[in-house]
């Protein structure tokens, strides 16, 4: 086998990573979606195996009036409970937005394999807008990471949302 065919293998395999990315990630808008029709913020996670879904959830803090009702928390419990196990080393947590403190937390005590995320989050982002917590070196687990899959729908879901309620409020 030359060198040359090595490398355009590795170009396939990483071409194929990002397609389930965006395949991830559209399933992850469609969850947000569904969020946002029910009065919460367009925030949808998913949780795969090798392409295989294993969790997925919506944000449901308004509706349960649950502070702690993340999409990725949610996804990250229900993948612990599916699986019997509490690490998650196999697994792909995709967000449709970039995760607070409180979720990076999470996903590094989870063992989390991988995160991947929509739309940065400039207010309350921990992996990279505010706080880089997955990557802190004096944390025993840092995830590999990729931000901006699919970020200008996130993001247009995120501001339509938020416009949506402001307008309301005004006629209220």
């Amino acid at each position: 086998m030359s060198h040359g065919h090595r490398g355009s293998r590795r170009r396939r395999r990483r071409a194929r990573g990002v397609d389930l990315d965006r395949i991830m990630m559209k399933r992850a808008l469609d969850l947000a979606r569904s969020a946002a029709a029910q009065g919460e913020v367009p925030v949808g996670a998913v949780v795969h195996r090798n392409g295989e879904i294993i969790a997925e959830a919506a944000n449901t803090r308004e509706n349960d009036a649950d502070p702690v009702g993340h999409a990725e928390l949610l996804a990250l419990q229900l993948a612990g409970r599916v699986l019997g196990r509490w690490r998650l080393t196999d697994c792909t947590l995709v967000v449709t937005l970039e995760p607070c403190a409180m979720c990076a937390g999470a996903l590094v005590n989870a063992r989390i394999g991988r995160l991947v995320w929509g739309a940065d989050d400039p207010k309350a982002g921990g992996c990279r807008s505010l706080y880089q917590i997955p990557a802190d070196s004096r944390l025993n687990h840092r995830p590999p990471m990729v931000g901006g899959v699919h970020a200008v729908i996130s993001a247009s879901l995120l501001r339509s949302f938020f416009q949506a309620r402001r307008r309301k409020k005004k006629r209220c």
